[in-house]
């Protein structure tokens, strides 16, 4: 069932992320079709998981290491998307302004960073090799993601965004 899984989430990324492209270059936006292709790309390594199935609260050091990293991880996705002051935004269906408050001022996807850390915290935590699979997988798709993301972004807000991508890192 996980080997499954992990394998159905490199189609469903190469899915998601060819359908965000194209949306992204042809309308400047997504639809719901594409925010939920998104979506299931972002979830489906995550049922790989262990904790998805049988999560057990932490016993050993490395858990609460896990458990630390994960928190941290969900705080800081939670914390960039409050940033954008509107759920559109946060849902990648309208751009509005851009925003460069918060972590935005230290990191250009600072949620996709703490996505990262979410995905870590719980392999560190399981730390079976299908959590890591999943983890390999979720930053490879969200790298491709903030590379779309950046195409899009430097056509709708031109110089402003350059100066962005010139001065802040894309993750750190």
């Amino acid at each position: 069932m996980l080997s499954l899984l992990l394998v159905l989430t490199v189609p469903v990324s190469v899915i998601a992320l060819l359908y965000a492209r194209w949306e992204y270059s042809t309308r400047g936006k997504l639809s719901l079709v594409g925010l939920l292709l998104l979506c299931t790309m972002l979830f489906v390594p995550n049922l790989v998981l262990h904790y998805a199935f049988d999560y057990r609260m932490p016993t050993t050091p490395l858990d609460y290491v896990g458990a630390a990293v994960a928190g941290a991880g969900l705080l800081l996705c939670v914390a960039a998307m409050v940033c954008f002051w509107s759920i559109p935004k946060v849902l990648c269906v309208r751009t509005g302004k851009l925003t460069l408050t918060g972590p935005y001022r230290w990191s250009r996807n600072p949620q996709y960073v703490g996505w990262i850390l979410f995905v870590l915290g719980f392999a560190l935590n399981d730390w079976s090799p299908w959590c890591f699979g999943a983890l390999l997988v979720v930053a490879i798709s969200l790298h491709f993601l903030v590379l779309i993301e950046e195409d899009h972004l430097l056509r709708t807000f031109g110089e402003p965004y350059a100066e962005l991508l010139r001065t802040v890192p894309r993750y750190l």
